[in-house]
């Protein structure tokens, strides 16, 4: 159930970039902003995907 956690805490640090882009900086670093947002993804997926792939190893 951890690892829903921390899928979920990674998609509102998503949000939470995007929207300190739009209103802090006025979306002047929009493309810092889409990396950043790009790479807390990807590290959140691979987190996702290790602890199920462990789970799975777990059962069999």
């Amino acid at each position: 159930m951890k690892y829903i956690y921390g899928l979920y805490a990674s998609l509102v640090i998503v949000f939470l970039v995007q929207l300190a882009n739009m209103t802090i900086f006025d979306d002047s670093y929009s493309g810092i902003a889409t990396f950043i947002s790009l790479g807390v993804f990807i590290i959140g997926t691979a987190f996702f995907v290790s602890v199920t792939r462990l789970k799975i190893s777990e059962k069999e």
